[in-house]
């Protein structure tokens, strides 16, 4: 017995196919060359029998699944999140009496996770936002004659720290005047 999501199938046999595919450049002369080996999604194929009262109602819940691209989870002799079912070939003959043959193709996928991550505001008791913290960052406003030593003494911040600053590009002996250069 087999399920896929909430359908049951009556399984004859699975199947499972897992490959690579290498690329390959041709040359003048001898094999060709490839440097790339990329892995392909892993597939399965059940066959068997949907066994009950009304089949068509089950084969039907299968193809909607399969139009609408709704991920499944197969559980038989192979076990398989997150696939499609790509491919659905029901035969019908007159020696089953409730139900159809039946052979559904799986495909697996990756599902992607969002890499945003939702940012929590908190609320204080008047129901009003809460303020972020200020940027700690400072800076000092150049004024002819201002160097980074200068503005280091000044504030009592290490020189090396001062210079490495994105935010202070400048060279130590071209800083333009009326700039801010960042000590903090």
């Amino acid at each position: 017995m087999a399920k896929i999501d909430d359908i049951y199938i009556v399984n004859t046999s699975d199947s499972a196919s897992y490959g690579v595919n290498v690329t390959e450049y041709p040359v003048e002369k001898g094999m060709p060359l490839s440097d790339a080996v990329i892995r392909m999604a892993d597939t399965f194929t059940v066959s068997g029998y949907i066994i009950d009262k009304n089949p068509d109602n089950v084969l039907n819940k299968l193809k909607s699944k399969m139009e609408n691209g709704t991920v499944v989870k197969y559980v038989g002799r192979v076990i398989a999140s997150d696939v499609l079912i790509t491919a659905i070939s029901p035969s019908y003959s007159g020696n089953i009496q409730n139900g159809m043959a039946v052979s559904v193709s799986l495909k697996k996928i990756r599902v992607p996770k969002s890499p945003w991550v939702v940012r929590k505001t908190t609320t204080t008791n008047s129901g009003t936002k809460a303020k972020t913290s200020a940027s700690t960052k400072k800076y000092h406003k150049v004024k002819k004659g201002d160097t980074y030593w200068g503005v280091s003494v000044k504030y009592k911040k290490n020189l090396n720290t001062i210079m490495k600053y994105p935010e202070n590009p400048w060279p130590a002996r071209f800083i333009p005047i009326g700039v801010k250069i960042r000590y903090e």
